[in-house]
């Protein structure tokens, strides 16, 4: 099974306009080092996970249909893309309640209703959901935001992780330390060089997290222009991975 990595980075993406740090100013010069915003996407079961800003850009490379939306939490950079999805005229949209609600009003407000047929369906957290694959939606601690929690989706033996942003608060929830751990894939935030308390991990708190939960693949996303240069990334978390927009991660 295939899982694709669309979009690395953070709400501001690689290079960052204005700014002329060190990640952003080799990602100007190269290619490779640009990160855009946050996405994931699972061709197996047709399945995004959090809309992007930069959607529409991630839609032409990959050329196919989607049929679920997966949202851990409505920041821009996590949601800001949904009204792109209306090339879709039947789409099954799924998060919390709180969610949910807040992309329910960007269709009607961007996207209209009458000629689209969007289901929305609310998960709670802590609780397994059957879709045809089994889902389950975990809570995690991302102020200031209200809501915002992570996913584990069971897609017949293979069991993937995306924990979307997060404090390392994660690292003391050992209800969601359990139902994550043995993954066949992790994809953790590891948006800074040191963790925020309540909003992101960090360097050495992803790595604590990838080596509880034991994945067979870990990939870190969610990278921050703030963070370290991609190459010392990857020295540092060997011998898990530092993901790059458009990855294909093998499971």
């Amino acid at each position: 099974m295939e899982v694709i990595i669309l979009g690395s980075g953070v709400y501001s993406g690689i290079p960052k306009p204005l700014c002329n740090c060190e990640n952003c100013s080799r990602a100007r010069k190269f290619p490779s080092y640009r990160r855009t915003r946050f996405s994931i996407y699972i061709p197996k079961i047709r399945a995004l996970i959090d809309p992007s800003p930069d959607l529409h850009y991630h839609l032409e490379h990959i050329n196919e249909k989607i049929q679920h939306v997966f949202i851990t939490h409505a920041h821009f950079d996590h949601i800001g893309g949904l009204p792109e999805l209306q090339i879709f005229k039947h789409i099954r949209l799924y998060g919390h309640a709180t969610t949910l609600e807040v992309a329910k009003d960007m269709q009607k407000r961007f996207v209209g209703e009458s000629r689209w047929n969007w289901e929305y369906f609310p998960l709670e957290f802590g609780k397994w959901h059957d879709l045809g694959f089994k889902v389950y939606h975990f809570r995690v601690v991302h102020q200031p935001i209200e809501v915002a929690g992570g996913f584990i989706l069971q897609i017949r033996d293979k069991k993937i992780v995306i924990t979307g942003d997060t404090g390392p608060e994660i690292l003391d929830d050992n209800t969601t330390l359990e139902e994550i751990k043995g993954a066949d894939l992790l994809v953790a935030d590891m948006t800074h060089k040191h963790s925020i308390p309540k909003a992101h991990l960090g360097v050495d708190d992803a790595i604590k997290l990838a080596r509880i939960v034991r994945a067979k693949k870990t990939v870190f996303a969610h990278i921050s222009h703030m963070n370290y240069p991609q190459e010392k990334l990857e020295e540092m978390v060997r011998p898990y991975i530092v993901a790059r927009d458009f990855m294909h991660v093998d499971i």
